[in-house]
């Protein structure tokens, strides 16, 4: 990625999502290794999701500050202390509306470095996508089958194709037991039409999603 200038407006709107955040409850590991790599000599060490229910916003968040290959990463919340392979369960309500914001950072630096601000003003290269599924309609959207969840996509690059920084999730009107939540990041120069195949993958980090 290029350095690029950052977005006031979504800073405000990160500053105002994250400083929300609640403690996450410890839940059962996941046996899935996430796998953050680098991408033109940045690093993204750290992903935060920022899930507000319109009144109350729960952070989760993976960590790995030493990049692929080195110490494992770790789920955790918003503190210091992070305890490995935990807190990988996003518990969300029955039929409910939420607004999930990602922040992406490099943590590797003295200086902390805000991946999320390249992310949004090259929107035209990057998408996130959601168990690697192709979204359709408009606005744009993806039906999460496990989870019987919509996730559409609140953001829009200069060709109106989905960024997915901002997302607004919809829940089923019934529980839902756990299943796989795939949150990847494609950097797509010059081929990103939309879709999850082309390009290559900046990060992809598994969750569980669970509706009670």
């Amino acid at each position: 990625m290029k350095t690029t200038i950052k977005t006031i407006a979504y800073v405000a709107i990160l500053a105002l999502s994250f400083s929300a955040c609640k403690k996450d409850k410890k839940s059962e590991p996941t046996p899935d290794a996430p796998t953050p790599p680098t991408n033109d000599g940045e690093i993204i060490t750290t992903m935060k999701l920022a899930i507000n229910d319109g009144t109350l916003t729960t952070c989760y968040m993976f960590q790995d500050l030493d990049g692929d290959g080195g110490m494992a990463g770790a789920y955790g919340n918003l503190s210091n202390t992070l305890t490995p392979q935990s807190d990988s369960i996003i518990n969300l309500n029955v039929n409910k509306t939420y607004t999930v914001n990602i922040l992406l950072l490099d943590e590797s630096k003295s200086i902390i470095d805000t991946i999320s601000h390249e992310v949004l003003n090259e929107g035209v290269d990057h998408m996130f996508f959601f168990n690697s599924l192709n979204p359709t309609g408009n606005p744009y959207s993806v039906y999460l089958t496990g989870s019987m969840t919509t996730v559409t996509y609140l953001d829009l690059d200069a060709n109106l194709r989905g960024i997915g920084l901002s997302t607004k999730w919809q829940t089923p009107s019934m529980p839902m037991s756990k299943s796989q939540l795939f949150i990847t990041l494609k950097h797509q120069p010059g081929v990103k039409n939309g879709t999850f195949a082309p390009g290559d993958t900046d990060i992809e980090i598994p969750f569980k999603l669970k509706i009670n």
